[in-house]
């Protein structure tokens, strides 16, 4: 059982949410030469691209073009293979090198980026531009290995479209709005307004905790203190004087 990446999990666990992004791997990670029709021959020499791109010998930025030299050194091909790549639009042409056509990190894949399964406990932050996330509306085998796992989201889920955008009043209970809150009648401007916001259970949370450290009361106490020593009018050497009127 591979190491899950979601830090909620434990480590046996698979993880109970897919990202579809060709710059990144892991046993739920979905790529595009997964999902369209590709050899094994292409899907490896894709992987290859994906696992060398970040490497400092080929630029300094966190993703790199490669030359066909590069590939080729890295896996033995022939240019028309590259080019095909380049044709169906898993790779691009870059100053006459080539770089995964889904280059972002968070861009995702044709409009999805995590795909949240039903029974997931959590879900990822909302921010004022929306998001790429969905929640995936059929179940799959939980008990499944890890590539069958990956295969039945596929061929279950992401071919058949069973999947769909969370809710205004989802968005609410992310956020931890009460129920009562009445959000904007706008669809998009409601989703906007809770992802503005910042979660009100959670500056609740942190204002009865500064309360509890007694915080104001000290300050009071010192303040009264501090204004009681002024008026009895002793400076540091004893003698008396008159305090100050501003």
């Amino acid at each position: 059982m591979p190491a899950s990446r979601n830090y909620f999990q434990k480590y046996d666990e698979l993880n109970d949410f897919f990202t579809l992004c060709d710059t990144r791997n892991g046993h739920s990670t979905i790529h595009s030469w997964d999902l369209v029709d590709t050899t094994e021959k292409q899907k490896r020499i894709m992987n290859v691209i994906m696992a060398n791109r970040r490497k400092k010998i080929y630029g300094d930025k966190d993703g790199n073009p490669l030359s066909f030299d590069d590939i080729n050194e890295l896996i033995p091909v022939e240019f028309e293979e590259v080019k095909i790549l380049v044709d169906i639009g898993l790779l691009r042409v870059v100053d006459g090198k080539y770089d995964l056509r889904n280059s972002k990190n968070s861009a995702g894949i044709g409009g999805l980026y995590r795909v949240y399964m039903p029974y997931s406990k959590i879900f990822s932050t909302l921010t004022a531009t929306g998001t790429k996330d969905t929640i995936a509306t059929e179940y799959i085998d939980t008990q499944a290995s890890p590539e069958e796992y990956k295969r039945q989201f596929i061929e279950k889920i992401i071919k058949r479209k069973k999947y769909r955008k969370i809710s205004i009043k989802e968005s609410q209970r992310i956020q931890g709005f009460p129920e009562m809150f009445v959000p904007h009648e706008d669809e998009k401007i409601a989703k906007k307004q809770f992802g503005n916001a910042v979660s009100p259970p959670v500056i609740e949370a942190l204002a009865r905790k500064i309360i509890e450290t007694g915080v104001f009361e000290r300050g009071n106490h010192g303040t009264a203190e501090k204004t009681g020593n002024l008026g009895q009018g002793k400076n540091v050497d004893g003698r008396k004087h008159r305090q100050a009127a501003y």
